[in-house]
């Protein structure tokens, strides 16, 4: 692939992601997203690890991490349990969630901490 080919994929990808919101889907594979774009998922999955950095599920935690900061931030998690704020975000259970909120940047902690989720 050309550098240009590159970005535009990346490009198409990013739109998808934004658009789409395929993330919020439990159980989204590889395949549906294969499919949605119209991509083998040999080489879909091959794009996004060589271009992107990362395995495909990562690349959806990714995006369900930054979806979930939005909420928080935006104040729309307040009355929200784990469980709830978890499936909301895309993610297969609740146990899926602490680890990512652990993981987002320091400047987003202490919204995190600040609000009193419920298990």
């Amino acid at each position: 692939m050309s550098s240009q080919q590159i970005e535009v994929l990346k490009a198409r990808l990013e739109e998808f992601m934004e658009q789409k919101q395929p993330f919020l889907k439990q159980g989204y594979s590889i395949k549906d997203m294969s499919n949605d774009l119209d991509i083998p998922a040999y080489q879909l999955s091959g794009f996004i690890n060589r271009n992107i950095g990362v395995h495909f599920n990562d690349f959806l935690n990714k995006s369900r991490i930054k979806y979930c900061e939005d909420l928080i931030r935006n104040n729309m998690a307040l009355k929200t349990n784990l469980k709830e704020l978890a499936f909301k975000c895309g993610f297969n259970n609740r146990n899926s969630l602490p680890p990512h909120l652990k993981s987002l940047p320091a400047k987003h902690l202490p919204i995190t901490q600040k609000h009193h989720y419920t298990t």
